[in-house]
């Protein structure tokens, strides 16, 4: 069948980019279970921030992760509702928030660790069909944004 955004410009790449990221996202989901990871594939990265830094505020998470607040809340409690996380009050600051891994959590970032072994090579496989590392591309286009955001390259298109 014929692909109509195939045969468009890079200005469609945001277009590319969301579809390949929806199909990678789904087929995790279905594929997690199976590997007896329970998180929701988009809140992977939550786990492992937390595994890996220790209880945070959602505001650290959310730098961390370069996402926006209100999506790391919707993250935070979909893991809390499966139990993975808890939220405490922060010692220093009675009103923030802090987020850690509960002993159920850790064991869910043990399975997914795993699991992510199997997405990674899986991954490589598909960047290597491509004869390209995508991902190595697109971590140079996110340095690139960081130092001039595409909305300064819209609107000064030639410098």
């Amino acid at each position: 069948m014929d692909d109509f955004i195939h045969k468009q410009s890079p200005a469609f790449l945001a277009h590319m980019l969301r579809r390949i990221s929806d199909e990678l996202v789904r087929a995790g989901s279905q594929w997690y279970p199976e590997v007896g990871v329970t998180a929701p594939a988009r809140t992977t990265s939550t786990l492992l921030v937390l595994d890996d830094r220790g209880p945070l505020a959602v505001t650290e998470i959310a730098l961390l992760l370069r996402q926006s607040h209100p999506l790391v809340i919707g993250w935070i409690k979909q893991l809390a509702a499966l139990g993975f996380v808890e939220t405490r009050s922060d010692r220093e600051d009675g009103r923030r928030s802090i987020i850690a891994l509960t002993g159920e959590g850790q064991s869910e970032v043990q399975r997914l660790r795993r699991a992510l072994v199997t997405m990674e090579e899986a991954s490589q496989r598909l960047m290597d069909e491509a004869s390209v590392d995508v991902f190595q591309a697109l971590v140079a286009m996110d340095q690139a944004m960081r130092r001039k955001s595409f909305l300064d390259c819209l609107r000064s298109p030639h410098g």
